[in-house]
C-alpha cells in the first residue's frame, strides 16, 4: 500500500504539520529545549546521516511485502517519538548545503515526512499534532475495557502513596532521558485525557522499551537489566482537572487525583510492590549515572546510533534483516565539531529570522522555512 490520499495537497498538508512544529522549535518546551548530551540540533545533525534514509526504505520494503501502513504503525511504539521526525530537518537552519534526508531523492525525502504524517493518523485518534492539547490513542471502549474490573489505589490524604507515586513518575522520567539519549519519546508516551464520566479524566503513562536490547541479546544499557520491567503503565484518575499534552510529550496538569493503579509488564502492582519498584528504580538509575559520568561526545554518538537502529528492529524482523548498524555508520564519531558548528550557527541564525515578529508570523516564517528545504 502506498500513502493514502488526503484532503489537502502534498504541500499544504506538510505546511500544517510544520506550522504545528514551529512554535516549538523557537520556544521549546516551556523556553527549555533540550540540551543533553547535545542540543536536539546536534543530535538531529546525525540523524540527517541515517535515520531518515532507513526509515523510508525499511516501511518501503514491509509495503511492497504487503504490510500495510496501519500494521506498520503498530510497530513504531507511540506517536511523539514520531513526531520529532519532523525536527530532522532543523539543522538546514545552521548548515543551509546540508541534506536534511542523505541518501533520498528530492521526491523520496518529501515522501519520507508524509509517511511520517500518515503513521501518525494511524497512532492518534484525536489531532494528528495535538494542537487541541489532547494525545488520544485510544477510543472510549477500549478505555472502558482497560479500565474494566481494575483495582485502583485511592489517594485519600495518604501521603506516603502520593510521595511513591510522584518519585516513581520523575525516576522513571529521567531514566528514559538516560536510556535515549536525551530524547525520552523513544520511551515514553503520556496521553489523554479521556472522560470517564462524573467529571472525571483518565490520563495514562506509558514507559517501555525499558531494556532496550535485550530481547536481541545485545543489551544497549547493562545497568538495565535490573530494571523488572519492560513496560510501566501508570493509570491516573483526576476530578475537575485541567489537563494539556502535547505532540512532544510536555503536559500540564491541575486538579485533584482521586486515585490510581500502575501495571509492570501488564499485572497490577501493590502498594507494597511500588515500593520495592521505585527502590530498584533509583539504584538502576543511579548506577546508570555513574555508567555515563565520563562519557565522551563519541560515546554518546555510538549510543545514539545504536538507539535509532535498535528501534527499527521489529521492523527488520519481518523482513528477516539484522537491524545492527553497518559498521561505517560509526564514522559518525568523528564528525563532532561538524555537528557542534550547525547547532551554534543555528543559535546564530534564528534570531535574526524571527526578530520583531508576532508569534503567529514566527510560526508562519518557520514553518514557510522547512516547507521550502522539502519542496
Amino acid at each position: 500500500m502506498g500513502i493514502r490520499v488526503l484532503s489537502m495537497s502534498n504541500r499544504e498538508n506538510i505546511l500544517e504539520a510544520y506550522k504545528a512544529l514551529a512554535k516549538f522549535v523557537v520556544f521549546g518546551a516551556r523556553g527549555q529545549p533540550p540540551i543533553w548530551p547535545f542540543s536536539i540540533i546536534e543530535t538531529n545533525w546525525y540523524y540527517t546521516k541515517f535515520f531518515p534514509y532507513e526509515i523510508y526504505h525499511t516501511i518501503k520494503e514491509l509495503e511492497e511485502k504487503g504490510i500495510d501502513i496501519e500494521r506498520i504503525s503498530k510497530l513504531c511504539w507511540g506517536p511523539s517519538a514520531i513526531s520529532h521526525w519532523f525536527y530532522i530537518i532543523e539543522p538546514t537552519l545552521g548548515d543551509p548545503k546540508l541534506n536534511p534526508f542523505e541518501g533520498l531523492t528530492k521526491k523520496e525525502g518529501r515522501e519520507f515526512i508524509e509517511k511520517t504524517i500518515e503513521l501518525l493518523t494511524h497512532q492518534r485518534k484525536g489531532d494528528n499534532f495535538c494542537r487541541d492539547m489532547k494525545n488520544i490513542l485510544l477510543s472510549q471502549d477500549e478505555v472502558n475495557k482497560m479500565l474494566g474490573d481494575k483495582e485502583f489505589i485511592e489517594m485519600n490524604n495518604d501521603s506516603e502513596i502520593k510521595k511513591i507515586l510522584c518519585n516513581l513518575t520523575m525516576t522513571l522520567w529521567h531514566y528514559t532521558i538516560l536510556i535515549q539519549a536525551g530524547h525520552r519519546a523513544y520511551s515514553q508516551e503520556f496521553h489523554g485525557p479521556y472522560d470517564i464520566g462524573e467529571g472525571k479524566s483518565l490520563v495514562i503513562k506509558e514507559f517501555f522499551n525499558l531494556k532496550p536490547g535485550a530481547s536481541a541479546h545485545d543489551i544497549i544499557w547493562r545497568f538495565s537489566s535490573k530494571i523488572p520491567y519492560e513496560e510501566i503503565k501508570i493509570f491516573e484518575i483526576y476530578k475537575n482537572s485541567q489537563i494539556e499534552i502535547d505532540m512532544f510529550n510536555h503536559y500540564k496538569i491541575s486538579g485533584e487525583m482521586v486515585n490510581f493503579f500502575i501495571t509492570g509488564d501488564g499485572d497490577s502492582l501493590s502498594k507494597k510492590e511500588l515500593k520495592t519498584l521505585l527502590k530498584v528504580c533509583t539504584a538502576v538509575i543511579s548506577e546508570g549515572n555513574k555508567t555515563i559520568k565520563n562519557f565522551s561526545s563519541s560515546d554518546w554518538v555510538e549510543k545514539i546510533i545504536n538507539l535509532r537502529y535498535l528501534w527499527l528492529k521489529p521492523h527488520k524482523d519481518i523482513l528477516g534483516k539484522d537491524w545492527k548498524p553497518p559498521r561505517n555508520i560509526f564514522n559518525l564519531t568523528k564528525k563532532i565539531n561538524e555537528a557542534k558548528k550547525a547547532g551554534e550557527q543555528f543559535e546564530k541564525n534564528i534570531i535574526p529570522l524571527v526578530s520583531g515578529l508576532s508569534p503567529n508570523e514566527v510560526v508562519d516564517k518557520i514553518a514557510q522555512l522547512f516547507v521550502n528545504k522539502i519542496f
